[in-house]
């Protein structure tokens, strides 16, 4: 096989060496395109993490002013707060629906086909945020003093379920060593 491709390149007119030579580049290029990394995939990689700081970071600010408003309630020394989330910041963007129906024979078929929109100044465009969507709060522990007294406790189960809109099944406070 080797022969003839040497036989080729020696004997062959140019346009031949031509075509063998663009074949092996576009052969190359494929092949090393697979071994460069997808800035997609890195990208969202680092989207990813950077929406689990910001979870993190969610989380941790609302435990901190928690634990500052349940220390003041009466009968309540000092107190340790962790609350559990499910989910991540989402952003929901605009969307425009294109929806076309079409009735064949008394029956009805409906299409729907969405596109983001875009706005933006200076050539920059940017797809239009409609809301941010924060994590949902599933469930929160409470560890104070005076826990053991049944009126400080339904104090703080009610503050917490006011503060994080939570049924009082969801709440638990127990006391500290």
């Amino acid at each position: 096989m080797t022969d003839k491709l040497k036989k080729l390149c020696k004997d062959g007119n140019k346009r031949t060496r031509l075509i063998f030579i663009l074949g092996a580049a576009g052969v190359l290029l494929i092949a090393g395109s697979e071994l460069l990394p997808d800035k997609n995939s890195a990208d969202t990689a680092q989207q990813s993490e950077l929406t689990l700081d910001e979870s993190e970071r969610y989380r941790e600010n609302i435990e901190k002013q928690l634990t500052g408003i349940i220390s003041q309630i009466s009968g309540v020394g000092e107190a340790d707060v962790m609350i559990t989330v499910s989910g991540t910041k989402e952003y929901v963007y605009a969307e425009q629906y294109d929806v076309s129906r079409k009735s064949q024979s008394g029956g009805e078929d409906t299409q729907q086909s969405g596109q983001v929109i875009l706005a933006g100044a200076s050539g920059k465009t940017q797809p239009v945020l409609k809301k941010i969507m924060t994590p949902q709060i599933s469930g929160a522990v409470v560890v104070c003093e005076g826990a053991n007294d049944d009126r400080t406790r339904e104090r703080v189960v009610n503050a917490v379920s006011a503060a994080l809109g939570l049924p009082s099944t969801k709440i638990s406070v127990e006391p500290s060593r």
